[in-house]
């Protein structure tokens, strides 16, 4: 059956959502035809101002409500762990971990992971600017950088790569000579083989962050 090319223009958009196949897409677009004009026009203003009334905190790159500062909630609140940073995938992540009340640091979101064809990996993830990010926030003490990537083939090979990235601010003052440095650890047992950290639990995060290593 053909479908309405204004439909079917509308399924290859919805389709390149994460996680909307050609047939969800195919579905959402008629379920779109059926909405009425009003729902669909307060859609189509929230789509269009986006750009004005959203933006991406400088330093965690998490999406927020434009304001003066150009950093959010968490990065200027005073009461936040400088020294602890948690590298998670997407901003569904953050409000993961910030659900279940038991991580106080900062965060930082790369936007996606490593895909094996993938050549340039890091200008896609702002890892250049995670690199800077961390070195900016090394102080005397040590500093902890949690790589929270699902436990799928693609988010551990991001994590793998994350940690070489980073590997050389390890070697500018070891954790445990005193002087503090870096300490990089990975999410512990708690989170099953190809389990998103989107969909997990709270008591499954806190399991996690307990063993990191």
């Amino acid at each position: 059956m053909a479908h309405p090319k204004h439909i079917q223009r509308t399924a290859e958009l919805l389709g390149q959502l994460p996680g909307i196949g050609p047939r969800q897409a195919l579905r959402l677009s008629y379920v779109l035809a059926e909405k009425n004009p009003a729902w669909r026009s307060e859609l189509a203003r929230l789509l269009e101002t986006f750009g004005v009334e959203l933006s991406r905190c400088e330093l965690c790159f998490r999406v927020m409500e434009r304001r003066e500062s150009p950093h959010c909630d968490i990065c200027a609140s005073p009461s936040r762990d400088k020294n602890a940073i948690l590298i998670v995938e997407k901003e569904s992540d953050v409000e993961q971990f910030e659900s279940s009340r038991r991580y106080q640091g900062l965060y930082y979101v790369i936007g996606g992971v490593i895909s094996p064809l993938e050549k340039n990996p890091g200008e896609k993830l702002h890892l250049r600017a995670l690199f800077d990010r961390v070195k900016m926030n090394l102080t005397d003490g040590a500093m902890e950088v949690i790589i929270a990537t699902s436990n799928t083939l693609e988010g551990n090979q991001t994590a793998s790569y994350i940690e070489r990235i980073l590997q050389p601010l390890m070697q500018i003052n070891p954790p445990g000579n005193g002087a503090g440095g870096v300490k990089i650890t990975r999410l512990g047992r708690g989170l099953s083989t190809g389990a998103e950290i989107e969909y997990a639990d709270p008591l499954t995060l806190e399991q996690a962050l307990k063993n990191r290593k």
